[in-house]
């Protein structure tokens, strides 16, 4: 049973967690932090919806707080950093629950953590956008966890995706999360990097068939490293995808457009970057891929540049 429950991140992602589960369980749940943020947030707390959230901050080891659910809700250029700050704070018996962009962190924080059960997490249909330190949102989304398999359903599995839902949240179980892991992966990386390298709200999609080839040819990579990595993943699922994209709002920003205009770090390295790896390591071209790292990667580069002329 979950009776101890901590969230590491406060953006966009880790913010509708906060508004649900400090809101469900006060007395139990911990949001860690260090540092000058910790010290921040102790001070102002959150504003979720234009609401102060203080939730209690857990950064130090003689705090004594036994977690057990940790639910890592953080970019994932963050990762490395994160893990050695949470390392004091959780046990062998805390499940880990990542909810980042790509598909490595599972096995990023298993490699550190390989006492602890860590699953699978997709956040998915979201609206949640963060303006300084204020974060909005009208849609909580979906949560989708469980192990790479769920066939039968195991006793944690299923006491998260509980502990999630008693707080309000959407919160399902999937058999096969490896192939939602990269649904979701194939959504970024065509969707987000377009949007990117276009510089263009999602309701240019469906008007300009040029950004749908750029996010097909994109996708269409991941279809073939799919083969080669035996995840479920076909041309059916690229086209759903592409549609699902399609159905956007108009008004609506990819997130990692959202970080380029507000000058934050973007995670092309867990999109086209991993892309890349794959490709060398199966020996699979991925010209497209490469060309939309190297473009964005540049962008940015030259906008850090002119920011110091």
């Amino acid at each position: 049973m979950i009776k101890n429950i901590g969230v590491i991140g406060a953006g966009s992602v880790g913010s509708i967690l906060i508004s649900h589960l400090f809101t469900a369980y006060p007395d139990n749940f911990y949001l860690l932090a260090s540092g000058e943020r910790a010290e921040r947030m102790k001070k102002n707390g959150l504003s979720i919806n234009d609401c102060t959230l203080k939730p209690i901050i857990y950064s130090d080891p003689s705090q004594e707080v036994s977690l057990d659910l940790l639910i890592v809700a953080v970019k994932s250029y963050s990762l490395d950093s994160v893990i050695a700050d949470i390392r004091p704070l959780i046990g062998n018996d805390t499940i880990i629950l990542p909810l980042l962009n790509g598909i490595m962190a599972t096995e990023r924080l298993r490699s550190a953590f390989p006492g602890n059960r860590v699953l699978y997490g997709v956040m998915i249909r979201t609206d949640a956008h963060r303006t300084g330190h204020k974060v909005y949102y009208t849609t909580p989304g979906e949560i989708q966890l469980g192990y790479a398999f769920n066939t039968p359903i195991k006793p944690e599995v299923e006491d998260v995706k509980n502990c999630l839902a008693g707080s309000g949240l959407n919160a399902n179980i999937y058999e096969d999360m490896k192939r939602i892991q990269w649904r979701k992966w194939m959504l970024n990386t065509g969707g987000s990097q377009a949007a990117v390298e276009i510089g263009v709200e999602c309701g240019y999609f469906e008007q300009v068939d040029e950004i749908v080839e750029i996010i097909r040819l994109c996708i269409d990579e991941i279809v073939e490293l799919a083969k080669a990595e035996k995840v479920n993943i076909t041309t059916e699922d690229r086209d759903d995808i592409i549609q699902f994209l399609l159905g956007y709002p108009a008004h609506k920003k990819m997130s990692m457009l959202q970080d380029v205009e507000a000058g934050r770090p973007i995670e092309i390295e867990e999109y086209a970057g991993t892309v890349i790896r794959l490709g060398e390591k199966h020996g699979i071209p991925t010209p497209a891929n490469r060309f939309i790292y190297l473009s964005i990667a540049a962008k940015k580069k030259v906008s850090d540049l002119k920011k110091h002329l």
